[in-house]
């Protein structure tokens, strides 16, 4: 398992154990020099790895530099994570600066005066996504049964707590046959028992799955829409519950739903995470034949207004967390469709006026990103920033928008350097973490920091990819009581049941 302690030390904070906790290098009481093995770059963060010794007490010292680590009051260290396990992973780094590494041990009492330090080993963080271990790797766990998997998301576990009580994050899998999938890693994935609240009747498949404020959300075919987690109907707060105990996974159907609804398949999920519902917190869902519903809790759901409506299915929809203007929410679908809502809660004014759109392709997905200029130093912030939405689909269509209304493709839209007009495959969805990613048919994956110039990555599978997500970090419990954290990453996923992890 991979380690986390409590986060970075502030420098005056590691001065004061410095001269409080004899950091330095030839203190009392530590056991022989530990020797710091490896230093590997992840996206903001990166993962040391030692030659620890059971029951010894671990210090990390580290500097931004590439200037070899000092411990102790005249030494250059400026922060430290105290009593850790390897391997760790240093996170909230800026990508693009150097760092250098240290630590010491400490013997018996975790705060007394450490021992020689070790080496010093340097390493630069960087984006992540140009690399990518396939759960059919050596050690990876992939969904059992072949299934395709349509939609991923991450959240937090509000049933499992770590014993330093950190809360637990997890990945959800859905996909045909209403089969649902957990892991801790994106890379070792285990089956949850049947839930009948969320099998789509008639064989149908669970083509989406959303997190937002404590309640874990799955839609799809045949009018499907099913809830987990903290709520009025679950109240013993074990969500997913099935890091330890599969069998207590508490999932229930919609409490409500609009009258009159039918049974719409539903395509895309999706949050504002701003909130309960008193505060302007929402999830919306978006499905066949223009349907669109929304709501404050993700167990009851209501009927959005419409000023100017649209019949065509829609695939995907995304709240503007990137302050481009004119729109709250933006839905993409079939034929080039787009309709959006001024309204944070997604519940009133969608309207299908004000967009121009440049495609009659069906369009599957979209995404912004809060900056696509970069820095001109790096480390840096930039002075100014351009958000952007991207929006992608059938054909390898690609348009981009700045203000939410105008739409087409880049004219200087590149993948490898090379001019293009489209993506060379379907593009099935896109997401935005550090980066956009988009992923399609036979097991294509384009990485872009712009949304203009784009890469393509090796996924390791030909399998067409339907779903990708960008989580902020995972915490595991681990025997040592503290929580872990694996490095930073993307997870695909997509037919016969493979999926990838991204760093």
């Amino acid at each position: 398992m991979l380690n986390r302690g409590k986060g970075f030390l502030a420098a005056i904070v590691a001065a004061f154990i410095i001269s409080g906790c004899g950091g330095g290098g030839g203190g009392g009481g530590g056991p022989s020099v530990p020797t710091l093995l490896s230093a590997t770059p992840g996206d903001s963060q990166v993962t040391l790895n030692w030659d620890a010794i059971p029951g010894i007490y671990y210090w990390i010292w580290w500097t931004q530099s590439t200037v070899p680590v000092t411990i102790g009051q005249s030494g250059n260290a400026v922060g430290g994570n105290v009593n850790v396990l390897p391997p760790y992973v240093m996170f909230g780094m800026i990508n693009g600066l150097p760092y250098s590494f240290a630590l010491n041990a400490h013997a018996g009492d975790p705060n007394a005066p450490g021992g020689p330090q070790s080496n010093t080993l340097s390493a630069t963080p960087r984006l992540a996504g140009a690399s990518w271990a396939p759960c059919t790797a050596s050690g990876g766990t992939c969904p059992q049964g072949a299934p395709t998997i349509y939609g991923l998301t991450m959240g937090v576990n509000a049933g499992i707590m770590t014993p330093d009580f950190g809360i637990v994050r997890d990945y959800l899998a859905v996909g045909s046959g209403g089969q649902m999938f957990v892991s801790p890693d994106a890379k070792n994935w285990s089956a949850l028992p049947a839930q009948s609240a969320c099998t789509p009747p008639g064989g149908g498949a669970l083509r989406a799955a959303d997190f937002g404020w404590s309640t874990f959300v799955a839609v799809g075919d045949n009018g499907t829409v099913c809830f987990s987690g903290l709520n009025l109907n679950n109240p013993s707060g074990l969500g997913l519950a099935f890091v330890t105990t599969p069998s207590t996974a508490n999932w229930y159907p919609a409490t409500t739903l609009p009258p009159g609804l039918g049974t719409p398949n539903f395509y895309a999920v999706s949050t504002n995470q701003n909130g309960w519902a008193a505060l302007g917190g929402a999830h919306v869902a978006v499905g066949s034949g223009g349907t669109i519903i929304y709501s404050g809790d993700g167990q009851n759901w209501f009927a959005t207004t419409k000023l100017a409506s649209t019949t065509s299915d829609l695939y995907d929809v995304a709240y503007n967390f990137c302050l481009v203007p004119n729109w709250s929410w933006i839905a993409v679908g079939a034929n080039g469709t787009m309709i959006g809502t001024i309204d944070p809660t997604g519940g009133t004014g969608w309207t299908t006026a004000g967009f121009n759109v440049a495609t009659t392709k069906n369009l599957r997905s979209l995404a912004c990103s809060p900056n696509t200029v970069q820095p001109p130093l790096p480390g840096y912030p930039p002075s100014y920033f351009i958000p952007m939405f991207v929006a992608v689909g059938d054909g390898g269509v690609l348009l981009t928008s700045i203000d939410g209304v105008n739409w087409s493709t880049p004219s200087n839209f590149k993948i490898g350097n090379v001019p293009v007009t489209t993506f060379p495959v379907n593009i099935r969805r896109v997401t935005y973490g550090t980066q956009f990613v988009a992923v399609g048919d036979n097991g294509a994956i384009f990485t872009s920091l712009d949304g203009v110039n784009w890469t393509q990555q090796n996924s390791g599978t030909t399998s067409n990819l339907y779903a990708v997500t960008a989580p902020q970090e995972t915490l595991v419990p681990i025997p040592n009581g503290y929580h872990g954290v694996v490095p930073f990453g993307y997870s695909v996923a997509g037919t016969n049941g493979f999926t990838t992890f991204g760093q």
